[in-house]
């Protein structure tokens, strides 16, 4: 019996000895993890410690830390951080195993973990706690009355919440991985954002970053068609490291990002060309250093750059910095935006709105309730100064890390990443509706750029906009690629040029955009309509065809395009099936086209035929000679209506030498310019009326400018071109009976205002030509909502154009 409980005492002694090593072993292993800051991968080992030794007031200390350090999870904190704060010591050991008390910090951070579950009268409670078990020299020691007021803030912020819908953005963005970062195209029809998911390809399967175990950062795009979200598309200038969205352009064609780069963060760029964005090329001047850089913004005319910088010198850790752009197109010296924005903590997430006045950036300090904070301050644009930043307010801004927010355009809607118990994954992206923001007084001018005939829209689509008035350029605007639209921000006050331009289309519109205290949306509404080139009237179309030769097809055969005199517009080959195409041809025009390079019996004998969309023959060029054969170019939705030849017309080749109709020599100029008059545009006013309103305002400065004008131009040439655009809303009117009476009326009283506006200059009516007034009734339906004025006004005006 002795011998029995002799060995199961060494028995026992040897298990403990296994045991204390294996402890031993992975506390070890965990306590590196945790200094090395790999939170994640140290706390699973800890819970396991925790399971032998549950008393262990130090294993509950170091897993309420991990867990503080977590990205979703970090209010798990608090009942580990309790149960350590029971039994704390000066002279703690982080080194040794056989530590079983916790450190005094652990008041910190329970302090911490009560003010992220918004225990705020008990976070207050331990930070002041802490305070008095250290002295002044403790690191924590200073930052103590700063989380005290973030928690004093935090209670005024609760009280008077602020009033927003709060919208996930859907599974269709959002994965069970960590989608954060959101950067919003100006319309808000394209997101990129940045995600770790697994790739569909799971071409990143076993590549995970080691200090965490998650794939690395990787940035994805989605548009949104009729409300809802495409599939997200992974960025070609992804790699197997990390790469992060951090803003794009107002024009969405430059993309900002971030690239870990061993460990010192760095800012790049890519810009869109053909459709592919370019390798990512690295911020000149000195906004990249041997410090870190983590976040940057441009304005909207691309003149000044905002980033985020921790380098020395600054005011606090992290920094917002700042560029002006030089004459030569490089960036000038980084310059600190000062300490009205920075503060002794740490700023971030830095974002400039299309308004280029109002930046958007996250704190640590100013006024926050907790972590970073959201604000926005006001640039004054006299002196360049910055109003005192503002709290987004609660529940915008939580007890947590609240970061990289960006918003609309009208200043209306938000959007940023969170973590929230009904995700989908760690960090989902979502939507902030804020109900009581005012709007930014902007105007937004969108619509679609489409050219018929082409599934997508060219790649040299462009929108070019000048100033009417001293014809210097606004800007040139590149529309999407899939669908032609785009998104215009345009100042208030200024008389626009725009010219629509497409595979050799153009097509302009003046639009004058008058002073706005709001934000307004032009939607191709009162002033434009959706530029669509290719209609059946004016429009240029294309040619599709096939050559065929002995009943077979001759493909890479060489075809010409030649004009009426013989003269060659464009060349091209047959395809593997004997087609080809040739675009900007005029409709109604006739054209002859050419074989090349081929024998006498080929060019005498082979056709060619004009093909429907579908590929099918509908027409048969007419032989004018040896090889010459003509045709009549016609619009694609007419040839799509001609019936199909018969097999056995194809065996036939008329010849004739009959000379075709041409059309007015007049007639075709008209047709050429299209809808819009090439007439230079002198001057323009626009008057904007509320309800039933009429009269127009003849102590306007601009309709006082269009008369002196018109002045100069009868002294220069005696001859006057008028046109007039008078448009009314849909909200019934009592006075003039119909809409339509009221914009008409509204047009003939612009007419009679003008002729006597003239004739006191001394303008004689003979010289005055009033090209037909343009009447219109436009905007939404009358909803019996009067108050809504915004909703109707914008549609109530009379444009006036002096050519």
């Amino acid at each position: 019996m002795k011998k029995f409980t002799l060995l199961l005492t060494v028995l026992l002694v040897q298990l403990y000895s296994y045991a204390q090593d294996s402890f031993n072993q992975k506390f070890l292993e965990a306590n590196t993890l945790m200094e090395e800051s790999m939170f994640n991968i140290a706390l699973p080992i800890w819970l396991d410690l925790s399971t032998q030794q549950p008393d262990n007031h130090n294993v509950n200390y170091k897993i309420g830390v991990c867990y503080l350090n977590s990205g979703n999870e970090k209010k798990k904190a608090l009942d580990y951080l309790k149960k350590a704060a029971e039994n704390t010591t000066a002279n703690y050991d982080p080194f040794s195993s056989s530590e079983k008390k916790a450190p005094n910090e652990t008041q910190f951070f329970l302090a911490r973990a009560y003010h992220i579950n918004y225990n705020l009268d008990l976070a207050a409670e331990n930070y002041t706690k802490f305070k008095e078990k250290i002295s002044k020299k403790h690191y924590l020691f200073n930052e103590v009355d700063h989380y005290i007021k973030q928690c004093e803030n935090a209670k005024l912020a609760i009280a008077k919440p602020v009033n927003i819908d709060v919208i996930n953005l859907g599974k269709s963005i959002n994965t069970e991985f960590a989608d954060y970062s959101p950067v919003m195209s100006l319309d808000e029809s394209t997101i990129y954002f940045t995600s770790r998911r697994l790739r569909k390809d799971s071409s990143n399967y076993f590549i995970k970053d080691v200090n965490d175990g998650m794939h690395y950062e990787d940035i994805y795009v989605s548009h949104n068609y009729d409300g809802a979200w495409s599939e997200p598309e992974l960025l070609s200038i992804n790699t197997e490291g990390h790469e992060a969205t951090i803003n794009v352009s107002v024009d969405g064609q430059t993309l900002f990002i971030y690239k870990d780069d061993n460990g010192n963060g760095n800012l790049y760029y890519s810009s869109i060309n053909n459709e592919e964005w370019t390798t990512p090329t690295l911020l000149g001047s000195d906004i990249n250093s041997d410090a870190h850089e983590s976040h940057v913004s441009i304005s909207p005319d691309e003149n000044i750059l905002y980033f985020v910088s921790d380098r020395k010198g600054g005011l606090g850790g992290q920094d917002i910095y700042f560029c002006n752009k030089l004459p030569n197109g490089e960036w000038a010296k980084a310059q600190n935006i000062g300490s009205v924005i920075n503060t002794p903590y740490d700023e971030d997430g830095v974002f400039i709105h299309p308004d280029g006045k109002t930046i958007y950036f996250s704190s640590h300090g100013h006024s926050s309730i907790g972590g970073y904070d959201i604000f926005y301050s006001i640039k004054n644009e006299e002196d360049g100064t910055w109003s005192t930043p503002i709290n987004l307010g609660y529940p915008v801004n939580s007890t947590d890390d609240d970061v990289f927010f960006v918003t609309s355009a009208d200043g209306k809607r938000g959007y940023y990443s969170s973590i929230q118990e009904k995700g989908f994954g760690e960090k989902d992206i979502y939507q902030i509706s804020m109900t009581d923001a005012a709007e930014k007084p902007l105007t937004l001018l969108t619509g679609h750029l489409k050219v018929i005939g082409e599934t997508e829209t060219p790649a040299d689509a462009q929108i070019v906009i000048t100033n009417n008035l001293d014809g210097s350029l606004i800007g040139i605007f590149k529309p999407r690629k899939k669908d032609g639209k785009f998104s215009i921000i345009l100042e208030p006050n200024i008389d626009y040029h725009i010219e629509y331009l497409a595979m050799g289309f153009k097509k302009t519109e003046d639009l004058f955009v008058p002073p706005v205290s709001a934000f307004t949306e032009i939607n191709r509404g009162i002033e434009l309509q959706d530029v669509i080139f290719g209609d059946d009237k004016n429009a240029l179309t294309y040619l599709k065809g096939m050559v065929e030769y002995k009943k077979l097809l001759a493909s890479g055969t060489k075809i010409s395009l030649l004009d009426e005199n013989d003269k060659v517009i464009e060349s091209t080959k047959t395809d593997e099936k004997g087609q080809f195409t040739f675009k900007n041809l005029k409709p109604e025009e006739y054209y002859l086209v050419r074989l090349d390079e081929v024998n006498n019996d080929f060019a005498d004998n082979a056709k060619v035929y004009v093909l429907n969309d579908k590929g099918e023959k509908v027409m048969l060029a007419v032989k004018k000679s040896k090889n010459r054969r003509l045709f009549k170019a016609m619009p694609n939705s007419e040839i799509n209506k001609l019936p199909l030849i018969e097999e056995k017309d194809t065996e036939t080749i008329t010849k004739t030498d009959e000379k075709e109709p041409k059309e007015p020599k007049e007639t075709k100029e008209v047709k050429d310019k299209g809808t819009s008059s090439n007439t230079t545009l002198i001057a323009s006013y626009q008057e904007f009326f509320n309800y039933n309103i009429k009269e127009i305002n003849t102590s306007d400065a601009k309709l006082i400018e269009l008369v002196e004008k018109a002045k100069i131009q009868f002294n220069d040439s005696k001859k006057i071109v008028i046109e007039i655009e008078a448009s009314a809303s849909k909200v019934p009117t009592k006075t003039f009976g119909s809409n339509e009476e009221l914009a008409k009326y509204r047009g003939e009283e612009a007419k009679k205002l003008l002729l006597k506006l003239f004739t006191d200059k001394g303008i004689t009516s003979e010289s005055v030509t009033f090209k037909k007034i343009k009447s219109l009734v436009q905007g939404p339906k009358y909803k019996g909502d009067p108050e809504n004025k915004e909703t109707y006004e914008k549609y109530q005006y009379v444009k006036i154009n002096l050519k």
